[in-house]
């Protein structure tokens, strides 16, 4: 996270104010967005904790701050200056203030005007101005709408398709797979088998058959270490280009998001 210079760090911080203001507001899209492009301008470590970061703000706001608080206590100066950024601040808590206090008052305005009214009165409308709509409101009806308008219609169906390219209901039954699959036979793995002290990336079967692995690593190893090695031996371990990235995108579908800019990184890096 060294690499990153003052003037780079400042402006991340700032974009990562702004992302935490659109999280706030409901406009989560948007904000994975920036941050993926901050993203990009960063070293692995940054990404790393960017991802950290995001996921934190996703969170409860009571899970949020201790997340926050743990990521500042283990970051380098460059990385608190991030984490600081995202922090709730004093502003957007009393602008969440004054939105519950404008719509209490307009409650207690209506409800007035319906105990004035006599049985069998009829209201005539008023030119009372209406509450100004929220900024939150706002942004969630704009990404409604665009998902509506980026979404494919499930009944759709083109004159190329066939029946067998209907829904696989065994493949849909079939739970996710907990962890990273075996770096040999893609298996999915026992709990014992990742543990992370001595995790050679292969099962058990594959382990006993003498069958080549991850080299294991020190245990001051970080996670991105531990990924990039595993990422090193797929590519050794590979016919060619093509044979890399089918294993690569199978341990995608298994990592989490902080983990993806790492593997993202370390593939951007390799030759075609």
């Amino acid at each position: 996270m060294d690499t990153m210079t003052d003037t780079t760090t400042v402006d991340a911080a700032e974009e990562l104010g702004q992302v935490a203001d659109l999280i706030a507001r409901g406009a989560t899209r948007e904000a994975r967005r920036r941050t993926a492009r901050i993203a990009d301008a960063a070293d692995t470590e940054t990404r790393a904790l960017l991802g950290q970061i995001l996921a934190a703000l996703e969170k409860h706001p009571a899970v949020m701050l201790d997340e926050l608080r743990n990521l500042w206590k283990i970051s380098d100066a460059a990385g608190r200056e991030l984490v600081e950024a995202c922090a709730p601040r004093a502003e957007r808590r009393a602008e969440a203030a004054k939105e519950t206090e404008r719509a209490v008052r307009a409650t207690r305005a209506e409800r007035r005007e319906y105990a004035r009214r006599r049985p069998g009165e009829v209201a005539t409308r008023q030119g009372t101005p209406q509450p100004r709509r929220s900024q939150r409101a706002t942004d969630n009806d704009t990404a409604t709408r665009r998902y509506f308008d980026e979404r494919d219609d499930p009944a759709a169906v083109t004159d190329e398709q066939s029946d067998y390219d209907q829904l696989d209901y065994d493949r849909a039954a079939v739970p996710p797979m907990k962890g990273l699959p075996c770096v040999a036979c893609g298996v999915e793995r026992s709990t014992r088998d990742q543990q992370r002290t001595h995790d050679d990336g292969l099962c058990e079967d594959c382990r006993e058959s003498g069958t080549a692995g991850v080299p294991i690593l020190p245990a001051t190893a970080t996670r991105a270490d531990v990924l990039i090695a595993r990422c090193d031996h797929i590519a050794a371990t590979s016919a060619n280009a093509d044979e890399r990235n089918a294993r690569l995108n199978r341990d995608w579908r298994c990592l989490k998001a902080t983990d993806r800019f790492t593997v993202s990184d370390w593939h951007a890096r390799q030759p075609a």
